[in-house]
């Protein structure tokens, strides 16, 4: 994996530190390349930075809110990814939020480990909810039609219990002895057949759906 370029969209200087030590600590070839603590600061930022892979993004700022900075971002088509990082875990923000296209969801009260497997799960292409979010998303309502539970195969079925556990596709595949692309494939075959399109609907279908042991 190639140096990840971050931003640190965050107005308090403690938890930006803090989060910069955390991921020094980690084995994630990462580099913060630039820290905002407003709207307006982000904005200019990502105006200036094209090439920036991954923004870590709280959600209450002081001249707005983070959804401003997730609205900018996909009006000028950047790609770069968004975790929010946020102690606002309101299941109509985090639903609210998927909609607008996050790769992953963390609290902020989240230890350094957790901050580390959402980095690299989502730089790698994959969806991060932690497990305290994943256990929101299931009250969140998505007017989903369920589908008899026998139109999955056992290992997806596996596979989806784990996903409603919190686990990141790398932590499944070790849990199964199977590689990351054959998860990856699982969770694919299972969103074609419920016409889903994230990790947080799925969960919340395993929930509601009595899925989970």
């Amino acid at each position: 994996m190639e140096n990840i370029k971050i931003l640190i969209v965050e107005d308090h200087a403690l938890t930006r530190m803090g989060t910069i030590m955390a991921m020094s600590n980690c084995n994630i070839p990462c580099q913060v390349v630039a820290e905002a603590s407003t709207v307006k600061e982000a904005k200019a930022i990502l105006g200036k930075y094209t090439d920036i892979d991954l923004i870590l993004l709280d959600l209450m700022l002081p001249d707005g809110n983070g959804r401003e900075v997730l609205h900018y971002l996909r009006s000028y088509n950047q790609n770069a990814k968004v975790l929010i990082i946020s102690a606002d875990t309101d299941k109509n923000t985090i639903l609210e939020l998927m909609q607008l296209g996050i790769s992953g969801f963390i609290s902020k009260y989240s230890n350094p480990d957790t901050l580390a497997a959402a980095i690299d799960s989502v730089c790698n292409g994959m969806e991060y909810f932690g497990k305290d979010i994943s256990e929101i998303i299931h009250a969140v309502s998505t007017a989903k039609k369920p589908i008899p539970g026998d139109s999955f195969t056992a290992r997806e079925l596996e596979i989806m219990r784990l996903c409603a556990q919190g686990l990141s596709v790398k932590m499944i595949a070790d849990e199964l002895n199977i590689s990351n692309r054959t998860v990856e494939n699982h969770k694919n075959n299972i969103f074609k057949k419920l016409g889903f399109n994230s990790t947080g609907e799925l969960i919340h279908y395993v929930f509601e759906n009595g899925i989970v042991y």
